[in-house]
């Protein structure tokens, strides 16, 4: 498949994710509004707005345009399929901010709009909300398994989408260039999809808790039927007789109360349970968070010497001494938490923060503007790479006597910390209609 196919697909793909992540909400407002075949034509429009959108950014460069034209097409399509002016006014706001989205993912990535750890914290909440609104309201009710199949498989796409950033991030961080092995992906996915067995496991309690007390049962019992089998052999052939030609009377069945057997093999099974359970748990919450595992090391090395304290033998005397080994925690929660409120913080600040304009920035930030304009287009190519240089980047775009110019001003700012002339500024302006008028 061409890169820019992928790109496009890719987009595209991240967009339809956004959408099952805030579906609760876009199914609220549909079914309070839309009847049942209306619905169906509301989220398909939603997604060909969303499209339309990005490949309307991808083609033009003039912002407003985009803009104005992205506003009349959402406009009369939510117009078409809006039964009622009551269902056209919160459908067409929705379509609106879906169709800006689609602006949003033509122009920049998608880590930066929405980070994966924003999405887990904003979805999940959404997703326990909106299923206990569903199932309080009689007039939704009927609606309540859409949040609940939606919201598994959201948390299945969270998953991998979760574990391709971490790989690509661990990558970078190692000066790794090139694109993820298919046998690092395999596996990472065969891991992922353990994972979502134990979840399987933990939801589904009482058929693992059954499984394991007919398993256990019936080794029990075909361990006793062997024993009583050799031990009683003798005694049987002793007394048995001839059979009697007339059909003896048979008693009455009484009832019988469980045995202790059972009732023990009962708490057995269901302490064996929990305690499945509970490893599950433990090995889930180690599986997403690295911090986690380490605490798990660090309790299991306490435990341990724990134990050999206390069963060991006490080869050394005790002596007092005034030295008291105070322990301190490797790990601050408080650090810890603070560090986590400030980036999820500065990640909102960037969804939200308005970009400057042009005539806004100094000479120097106009400069490296320019060049990251450039890369911009370039990336939308297929000859686009992430280990391309400044120099690179800009010999794959048409060379005229302006960029060429713009490169040395780039190399001058950017790696010789110099200042910039005003009497240049005015070809910076050219520069910038230059990209505008493509």
């Amino acid at each position: 498949m061409p890169a820019k196919i992928k790109l496009h697909l890719s987009s595209i793909v991240n967009g339809v994710i956004e959408f099952i992540g805030f579906f609760p909400v876009f199914l609220l407002i549909g079914v309070l509004f839309f009847a049942e075949p209306d619905l169906y034509y509301w989220f398909l429009s939603l997604l060909v707005l969303f499209t339309v959108s990005y490949f309307i950014r991808c083609w033009l460069n003039n912002r407003w345009k985009v803009l104005i034209s992205i506003a009349v097409i959402t406009i009369v399509v939510s117009f078409i399929v809006s039964p009622t002016i009551w269902a056209f006014i919160p459908g067409v706001l929705l379509s609106l901010v879906v169709s800006y989205r689609g602006i949003q993912h033509a122009e920049n990535e998608w880590e930066d709009i929405l980070p994966s750890r924003i999405f887990w914290a904003v979805s999940m909440p959404i997703y326990f909300v909106g299923y206990l609104v569903f199932i309080n309201f009689e007039t939704l009710e009927g609606y309540q398994h859409w949040i609940s199949y939606l919201g598994f498989l959201f948390i299945i796409v969270m998953l991998f989408v979760t574990n391709r950033e971490h790989l690509q991030k661990e990558s970078l961080a190692k000066d790794k260039k090139k694109k993820l092995g298919p046998e690092i992906t395999r596996l990472n996915r065969v891991y992922l999809i353990l994972t979502l067995l134990f979840v399987f496991a933990i939801t589904n309690f009482q058929v693992v808790q059954s499984a394991l007390y007919n398993g256990v049962r019936s080794i029990i019992q075909s361990v006793m039927w062997l024993v009583t089998l050799f031990g009683n052999d003798e005694q049987e052939l002793v007394e048995e007789q001839p059979p009697s030609n007339e059909m003896p009377a048979l008693p009455p069945a009484e009832e019988q109360e469980p045995s202790r057997f059972a009732e023990l093999m009962d708490t057995l099974t269901y302490i064996m349970g929990l305690v499945l359970v509970a490893i599950l748990i433990i090995l889930f919450i180690a599986i997403l968070f690295k911090k986690f595992r380490r605490l798990i090391i660090q309790a299991v090395i306490s435990l341990w010497k724990m134990i050999k304290q206390v069963f060991g033998k006490k080869n050394v005397a005790e002596t007092t001494t005034d030295y008291e080994d105070e322990k301190e925690s490797l790990f601050d929660w408080k650090k810890w938490r603070k560090e986590n409120q400030d980036k999820i913080s500065e990640a909102f600040r960037n969804i939200t923060r308005r970009k400057p304009k042009f005539e806004q920035l100094t000479s120097e930030e106009k400069v490296r503007f320019l060049y990251r304009r450039i890369a911009r287009d370039v990336k939308k190519q297929e000859k686009w790479r992430e280990s391309l240089t400044a120099h690179e980047v800009l010999s794959l775009t048409e060379k005229n006597q302006q960029l060429v110019q713009l490169e040395k001003w780039y190399d001058d700012i950017r790696y010789g910390n110099k200042r910039f002339y005003g009497d240049n500024e005015p070809k910076l302006y050219e520069i910038w209609h230059q990209l505008n008028q493509k």
